[in-house]
């Protein structure tokens, strides 16, 4: 999306809330820099007024045990400079990396989500995007904890990827989730009304696990999940709407199972892997619950012949 032009009003709605980028750790990152290489420049000044007692072998004893020789004091000056340098410019490097990762502010409106870098603002509409993508990166990856909020209008653009670095990022995904719902569910029970079916793209568990330990995030297989007033279809199984039951979600899992009338699981993944998953659960608790009401008056009947 490269549009620029600004919406009115009566199109985003009113604005909810805006969050920006936290600066904390890249002043920290670059002072914590600036310190190494000011080390580093003050080491190598030594090196130049210090008068050596004598050029022989230096051997230096840790407190843990550890023993290092260095042919000269020399060579004591000069791997004390490079260390403490090189670690300076680790940490510049890695100050700049997260500066590049945390140059976008975002605008929540009522209708729709505004990214914000240096100038450019570009809008999304709530009501357009097809994939809501979270998923869980860094030291939390194996926890399941969300992390990482991405979007996209459909699968023929890139993902725009939203980071915990982003103060608020908690209140922000909880924020974004919701209005997405409101916008785009009373369209999807059209369509389901309608008699057309509703597709969500789903990551396979084993994927999901792989890019948590592997990374590379954004570079998504995906499958649909078919949903329609009378059936549900993955990977081929298609089942009767009317044989479903329940949908479970796992405490300690993150799964979503969705069981038959038998009990038996007819769909289990994990949840976050359902892109808009959020709005897969309502929409399945909208036909699941259109199924039940129709169940209830052959039920009542049922019920009736007993009492007779």
């Amino acid at each position: 999306m490269q549009s620029t032009t600004p919406h009115a009003p009566s199109d985003t709605g009113e604005l909810i809330a805006t969050f920006r980028q936290g600066k904390a750790f890249l002043i920290f990152g670059l002072i914590l820099a600036v310190v190494f290489l000011g080390l580093a420049a003050f080491v190598f000044y030594l090196s130049t007024i210090v008068q050596m007692g004598h050029n022989g072998p230096v051997t230096l004893h840790t407190s843990r045990g550890m023993t290092m020789n260095f042919a000269s004091q020399d060579v004591v000056f000069s791997f004390t400079t490079g260390l403490l340098a090189l670690i300076g410019l680790c940490l510049l490097g890695t100050t700049a990396w997260h500066k590049k990762l945390r140059s976008t502010d975002y605008e929540v409106f009522e209708n729709g989500i505004v990214r914000i870098t240096k100038d450019q603002r570009d809008y999304t509409a709530f009501a357009e995007i097809e994939d809501l993508y979270l998923f869980s990166s860094g030291q939390t990856v194996l926890t399941g904890l969300i992390t990482n909020l991405a979007y996209r209008r459909n699968a023929s653009e890139p993902f725009h990827r939203v980071v915990d670095t982003l103060k608020g990022f908690q209140a922000f995904q909880e924020l974004v989730r919701d209005l997405h719902v409101r916008a785009r569910l009373p369209a999807v029970a059209k369509a389901l009304e309608s008699g057309r079916s509703v597709s969500f793209n789903c990551i396979s568990s084993k994927q999901v696990w792989g890019k948590r330990v592997t990374g590379n995030f954004l570079k998504v297989t995906t499958a649909p999940i078919v949903v329609h007033r009378d059936f549900l279809e993955y990977q081929g199984n298609k089942v009767p709407m009317s044989s479903l039951r329940t949908v479970d979600l796992g405490t300690w899992t993150e799964n979503v199972v969705i069981k038959d009338e038998n009990g038996k699981a007819v769909l289990s993944t994990i949840a976050t892997g359902i892109l808009s998953h959020d709005l897969f659960l309502n929409t399945l608790d909208i036909v699941l619950g259109v199924e039940e009401q129709a169940r209830e008056p052959a039920s009542n009947v049922f019920e009736m012949n007993i009492q007779r």
